[in-house]
């Protein structure tokens, strides 16, 4: 057999992606990431422990990657060990004085520095381990190299193994590759698996085919732009770092003028209030003083006459008496009259701030609703899809169901499917009017009730999507938010709608039918913004009128339309409607959702036919899928994040969502 050689020289790489330190016990999964055996293992305990399902798989930790153990017998926290030696280890043992490690593990635990290193054990051994190693009749035909060839030849760095063992059968070799799941497997797995494979290769034979289609240069040189776009994606991060430093020291500058104007204005306001507090001040104590003298001489006028009055009562003669009492009444009349119209009523005054309105607004406020900081998020392309190996000759593969039926969902309907950046979906029920929303790993976070029946959904920036309500005319949109769902607004269309997609923030297409469903008549799809704005609006005649889903590729200016019941795909100009293919196919029955992949081919799901029509961005058929494909499949989506999408379906067993990717090496 061919004796294979990796090269293992990597600097920049050389450690785990989870610990970011050095390797321990590495361990390799089918995607050929590795990671420590420790951190492997907490990675899966974790994810075991955060979902309610029977786990079965995880996602790799770098690609996402669905990966199943060899022995889904064994528990959960012997996963990792249960994956082969990572071939990364090979760089570190090279780089240090070892101890014999056959020698070690031996009953007498010697501690002999080690002179060879056997590439096929990925042991350590000394002198005399090393001439028993090649004695042994399991292990004569091992290959043994020195550690100073180890250590000083980079050309020794690699590992060489005669083939590459089965990661489901340990015991076998890989020996053919199959085209339609593009992965390598053993006999074993050839028959298990593939055995209704038309395009199964034998990996001898069509090895050299093989190695000019996958090339190393050309992959070494889209890893190259990857790890450069990595960087500088980093350093665009970097960047925004500084940017955002600038302006949070910014707030802090203007908060701080803000104090000062607000300090000096409130330093005028207890000026003037102490001015005139005292102005009002001294005004009523002169005149309260005032009326404190006018009593005070009255209360000496009142006692005087009362002196008067009781001198003469004791040593004065009658006459006298009369006369000074005579004299009294009089002044007593005098005295009461003066008090009635001087001091019965006494004045009093209160002194309050009188508030302007705008400021009595402004103190009834605490500081969230006085002043909010507002943060505008730009998005700025790095153009990924240039790193990415083109999709238009790779098939579509059957990768998964996956069940998101839960507790209180009832004969779910689901129409439309939309990804989040964040690995998150939305799904929108017809059947209960309502959407959900589900984490990367598809355990149910939040629902929320809708007023009409849903059909279409696209995503409008990174959080927030728009989902069009077939009985009420309309679009509603909704925010993605700290694990909820809320409304944040609708705008109504002149016609059903059905399909929609997302030019801006601001602009969303629709699409749908104009007239009675079934009878013959016209199609539209029109550009409108959020608050209800026609700004294009563009029909057509079609053989029936029935719904017209949509797909957008605003990178192309193109505009895809399914309708339904003219088993047909329109392509048209999104600035200009100029019509630039129309698709039809005998195969193609009553077409629903339709999307574009990141290099423009267009996806539509036949919901008559059963099967996904791929077409090139000219509306040439590149391939037909009918493996796996649901029962009247209805609604797709693409993930951004990675090369697949979801089919959903109105027939059978709705709640399962059907995952497609073009790599995948299936168990």
């Amino acid at each position: 057999m061919a004796t294979a050689v990796i090269d293992y020289s990597y600097k920049d790489s050389n450690g785990c992606s989870i610990c970011l330190d050095g390797f321990s016990s590495p361990r390799q999964l089918p995607c050929l990431h590795s990671f420590c055996e420790h951190c492997l293992r907490d990675y899966i305990t974790q994810k075991a422990s955060s979902t309610d399902k029977t786990f079965e798989e995880f996602m790799c930790p770098v690609c996402r990657a669905i990966t199943r153990p060899t022995n889904k017998e064994c528990p959960v926290t012997e996963w990792a060990s249960l994956f082969p030696n990572s071939l990364f280890p090979l760089v570190n043992k090279s780089k240090v004085e070892r101890s014999c490690e056959v020698c070690l593990n031996s009953s007498d635990s010697s501690n002999n520095l080690a002179k060879k290193f056997c590439i096929v054990c990925e042991e350590f051994m000394c002198e005399n381990c090393a001439e028993y190693h090649k004695k042994m009749k399991m292990t004569k035909g091992h290959q043994l190299i020195t550690t100073d060839d180890l250590e000083n030849n980079p050309e020794n760095r690699v590992r060489f193994r005669e083939g590459f063992g089965c990661y489901e059968h340990d015991s076998e070799d890989i020996k053919f590759y199959c085209r339609s799941h593009e992965t390598a497997c053993c006999s074993t797995c050839s028959f298990l698996h593939h055995k209704s494979c038309q395009n199964v290769l034998e990996l001898k034979q069509s090895l050299p085919g093989l190695l000019k289609e996958m090339n190393t240069q050309t992959i070494m040189e889209q890893m190259q732009k990857l790890e450069a776009h990595l960087k500088e994606f980093m350093k665009t991060n970097e960047s925004n770092i500084s940017i955002l430093e600038s302006y949070v020291n910014s707030l802090s500058v203007q908060i701080s003028n803000i104090r000062k104007k607000l300090n000096a204005l409130l330093d005028d306001i207890e000026k003037m209030v102490k001015i005139e507090g005292n102005r009002i001040y001294k005004e009523w104590l002169i005149r309260k003083e005032e009326q404190n003298h006018q009593c005070q001489s009255l209360i000496s006028a009142i006692r005087n006459s009362q002196a008067l009055v009781e001198t003469v009562s004791q040593y004065g003669s009658d006459t006298q008496k009369f006369l000074v009492n005579s004299k009294t009444m009089t002044q007593l009349y005098s005295y009461s009259d003066r008090i009635r119209e001087t001091f019965e009523i006494v004045d009093t005054i209160k002194i309050r701030l009188d508030l302007d309105s705008n400021l009595k607004d402004v103190l009834s406020k605490d500081a969230i609703t006085l002043l909010k900081i507002a943060c505008q998020e730009e998005a700025k392309d790095l153009h990924c899809s240039c790193l990415m190996i083109p999709l238009q000759q790779q098939n579509m593969v059957l990768s998964r169901v996956i069940d998101v039926h839960r507790p209180g969902l009832i004969s779910p309907m689901f129409f439309g499917i939309v990804h989040l950046p964040n690995g998150c979906i939305v799904l929108a029920d017809a059947k209960n009017k309502a959407c959900y929303l589900y984490d990367s790993t598809y355990n149910f976070i939040a629902s929320h009730t809708l007023p009409g029946n849903p059909a279409g959904l696209c995503l409008i920036g990174g959080n927030e999507v728009a989902i069009t309500l077939t009985d009420t005319n309309s679009v509603k949109f909704l925010s993605l938010r700290d694990r909820s769902i809320v409304d944040t607004g609708t705008v109504s269309t002149k016609y059903k709608c059905f399909g929609v997609g997302a030019i801006t923030l601001e602009e969303i297409l629709v699409s749908g039918h104009c007239g009675a469903r079934g009878g013959s008549g016209k199609c539209y799809w029109s550009v409108i913004t959020r608050n209800g704005n026609v700004k294009i609006h563009h029909e057509f005649d079609c053989p029936r009128t029935y719904n017209a889903y949509a797909a957008l590729d605003v990178s192309k200016s193109r505009v895809y339309i399914s309708v339904s019941g003219g088993n047909a795909v329109y392509c048209y100009g999104l600035t200009d409607g100029k019509k630039h293919f129309i698709y039809l196919s005998s195969d193609l029955k009553y077409p629903t959702g339709v999307a574009v992949d990141r290099d423009g081919s267009v996806y539509v799901v036949g919901n008559g036919s059963n099967n996904i029509h791929k077409l090139s961005p000219k509306g040439v058929v590149l391939q037909v899928i009918t493996s796996g494909v649901p029962d009247k499949p209805t609604g797709i989506s693409f993930s951004d994040i990675r090369d697949h999408f979801i089919i959903t379906n109105t027939g059978g067993m709705c709640s399962k969502l059907h995952y497609f990717e073009y790599k995948k090496h299936m168990s």
